[in-house]
């Protein structure tokens, strides 16, 4: 009987200024702490974007030809063996984002894209941008049980402004939930059921103090978690259940059916830049100085399952915070000359590791809570002297 062990951590995406890339895979440990997997990274020598994770799967796509039509890739992180799916080169102009289920058997992709009224809602490469157009929300779906793709039509209207989605989708008690325009668009793999949600950071007035920066999506507890950045601090809020409505219909005005979301953490900036000063002296930034903070520094990246660690993207670092002791580190540093933080991206991802026969070809090298310095010298080393399995622009 073969046993499986879960990692948890992160696929780190890092993009050169020739077109190359690296992935680097991070497992996490119970404290938050980040060590290197070598087998499970590599290099490429062009880049392929990371659309998607989960359990165990990646989704990419890459600009095969130059002429906007993407091929999209999964990649099974354990098996390190990828499909390929049949293209639909008619939708690729009108592709906004992404999704991906997966439920240890069966694996759907979610292309979610606009109609043709919509059209110029989209752009070709994967991030929205521009007016709604008033389109409506239509899906390409794949499955790897049928080996085809369905076309489904939600007929909920496309929100009126896209602006960049760059927050991965999320998962989560059997549907895909992916940020749109200040929405959460939700779709039930099973029941094939779509709904569009209010964003609790959702404003209809544009001003500065309505600015959201980074943000992102995770489960915790079951419960699906919504993460941004804004002038005041970091906010954590949880999409309620039907416990939650009714206790707070009871006990608060509230309006259930506008709005879905209870907060769960506020961290302001001063707070933060007090926990670690060390970190924010190397970014120019003091707690002594906050005037001159400028919140877009930082970007929420996930929770973990069950974990009460938040990560964060800062410029060239990575760093946990820990919302119970309120304590910050430093995980995860990235450089490289002539290029900036913006060249670096990190998606949580967890898979399974097989028994004890296979763990010593699928493990994680490095000393825990050592501080990580990326790009990693080493797996580029090896990539450029062999071609070993991974190691080929045809991997991802």
């Amino acid at each position: 009987m073969i046993n499986e062990m879960q990692n948890v951590g992160f696929l780190c995406h890092y993009l050169f200024g020739n077109g190359s890339a690296q992935y680097v895979f991070l497992d996490v440990g119970n404290d938050g702490s980040v060590s290197l997997n070598r087998p499970l990274s590599f290099s490429v020598e062009k880049s392929a974007h990371v659309c998607a994770s989960c359990n165990g799967m990646l989704l990419f796509s890459y600009n095969c030809s130059g002429d906007n039509l993407l091929s999209f890739h999964v990649f099974n992180i354990s098996a390190h063996q990828y499909v390929s799916l049949p293209q639909l080169p008619y939708i690729t102009p009108r592709i906004i984002t992404h999704g991906l289920a997966f439920d240890g058997l069966h694996y759907q992709v979610v292309l979610v894209f606009s109609s043709p009224q919509g059209e110029e809602a989209s752009t070709s490469s994967g991030s929205a941008g521009g007016h709604g157009g008033g389109g409506v929300i239509e899906m390409e779906i794949f499955s790897s049980e049928t080996g085809k793709w369905r076309h489904h039509t939600t007929m909920i209207p496309l929100p009126p402004y896209l602006p960049k989605l760059s927050t991965p989708p999320l998962f989560s008690n059997g549907s895909i939930h992916w940020e749109l325009g200040g929405y959460l668009l939700v779709y039930n793999i099973q029941s094939a059921h779509s709904e569009l949600l209010q964003l609790p950071n959702h404003s209809q007035n544009w001003s500065w103090r309505s600015m959201t920066f980074g943000q992102c999506l995770w489960e915790s507890d079951g419960r699906v978690h919504y993460c941004y950045t804004d002038y005041q601090g970091i906010q954590t809020w949880v999409l309620m259940n039907r416990q939650d409505h009714d206790y707070y219909s009871n006990n608060y005005n509230h309006d259930r059916q506008k709005f879905k979301w209870k907060l769960a953490h506020t961290v302001p900036h001063q707070i933060l830049l007090s926990q670690n000063p060390d970190i924010f002296l190397r970014l120019g930034q003091t707690h002594h100085d906050f005037s001159e903070w400028k919140p877009y520094y930082i970007s929420p990246y996930a929770s973990l399952e069950d974990s009460q660690i938040m990560y964060l993207r800062l410029p060239g670092i990575f760093a946990a915070y820990n919302l119970r002791t309120g304590t910050l580190k430093e995980v995860c540093n990235y450089s490289f000359p002539n290029t900036n933080f913006y060249c670096c991206s990190f998606f949580p991802v967890v898979y399974c590791q097989k028994g004890n026969a296979e763990m010593g070809n699928i493990r994680s090298d490095g000393e825990r809570g050592a501080v990580i310095n990326l790009p990693v010298a080493d797996v580029l080393l090896l990539c450029q002297n062999s071609k070993a399995k991974g190691c080929s622009s045809s991997d991802s």
